[in-house]
C-alpha cells in the first residue's frame, strides 16, 4: 500500500501518524474493493445483453432471470461499498489537510480528541471548507518543479470541492423530492453526512466525486511530508 515516508522522530504526533495510516490503508482496501464491485456490475451487464439474446429464441426465462437476480445483489453492494469508502476517505482528505495546515504553520499538535473526531465522516461542508483549503499554495516548491505544477493542483482541488458542491445541492434536491422535513437550506444540507442521503432509489450522490477524492486523500500524507522536509 501507498504511503509516504516519515520520521518517527518528526513533527506529528503518534496519535496523529497512525490515524493517517490506518485512514491510509482504509481508504486503499475500500477502493479497490469498490473497483472490484464495479467490475462484477459490468460483467453482469454483459451478461444481461446475452441473455437477452439468448431468450429471444426460447420460452424459458430462467437465464436472465438468474442474471437479473445476481445484478440486484450486485448493485445494492456496489453502493454499499462506496458509501464505506467515502466515509473514510472524506475523513482521510479532512484530517490530512487539517495536520498539513497545522504543520506548516507551526501550530501545536492535534490532541487525541480531535484527531478521533476528524478520523470520523465529515459533513458535506466540513468536506467543503477542507477543500477550500489553499494546499498548492502551502507547499513548498521543489527543486525541479514542473511549469504549471501548482496550478494544475489548485484546478484539481477546486473541481473536487465543486463536485462537492453539487452533492450538498443533490442532497437538498432529494429531500424536497419526498418532501422531508430537513433540510430545507443549503445551509442545512451542508451540515448533512453523505452516507445518511443517498438513498439507494436515487442516482449516487458521490457519483463523479468519489473517485477523484480517491487521488487527493493519497495525495496528502505525500504533501505533509513534503511539507516537513521542505521540498
Amino acid at each position: 500500500m501507498r504511503f509516504a515516508q516519515f520520521d518517527e522522530d518528526g513533527p506529528l504526533t503518534t496519535t496523529e501518524l497512525g490515524a493517517l495510516r490506518s485512514l491510509n490503508a482504509a481508504v486503499l482496501t475500500a477502493r479497490y474493493e469498490l473497483q472490484s464491485a464495479s467490475a462484477q456490475w459490468d460483467r453482469l451487464t454483459s451478461g444481461s445483453d446475452v441473455a437477452d439474446v439468448h431468450e429471444a429464441s426460447t420460452t424459458f426465462p430462467f437465464y436472465g432471470q438468474a442474471v437479473q437476480e445476481i445484478a440486484h445483489g450486485a448493485t445494492a453492494y456496489e453502493r454499499h461499498v462506496a458509501l464505506i469508502a467515502w466515509r473514510y476517505t472524506a475523513a482521510a482528505v479532512v484530517l490530512g489537510v487539517t495536520v498539513l495546515q497545522r504543520v506548516v504553520e507551526a501550530k501545536p499538535p492535534l490532541t487525541a480528541a480531535t484527531v478521533q473526531e476528524l478520523c470520523q465522516e465529515p459533513t458535506l461542508g466540513r468536506l467543503h471548507a477542507a477543500l477550500s483549503v489553499p494546499v498548492a499554495d502551502l507547499l513548498p516548491e521543489r527543486q525541479h518543479e514542473l511549469a504549471g505544477e501548482r496550478t494544475r493542483t489548485a484546478q484539481r482541488w477546486t473541481q473536487v470541492r465543486d463536485g462537492v458542491d453539487d452533492a450538498i445541492g443533490l442532497v437538498l434536491e432529494i429531500a424536497a423530492d419526498v418532501e422531508a422535513a430537513h433540510p430545507r437550506t443549503k445551509d442545512e444540507a451542508a451540515g448533512c453526512l453523505l452516507t445518511e442521503h443517498c438513498p439507494p432509489y436515487t442516482d449516487p450522490v458521490y457519483e463523479g466525486v468519489l473517485e477523484p477524492l480517491f487521488h487527493l486523500a493519497e495525495e496528502v500524507p505525500f504533501d505533509i511530508s513534503r511539507s516537513i522536509t521542505k521540498g
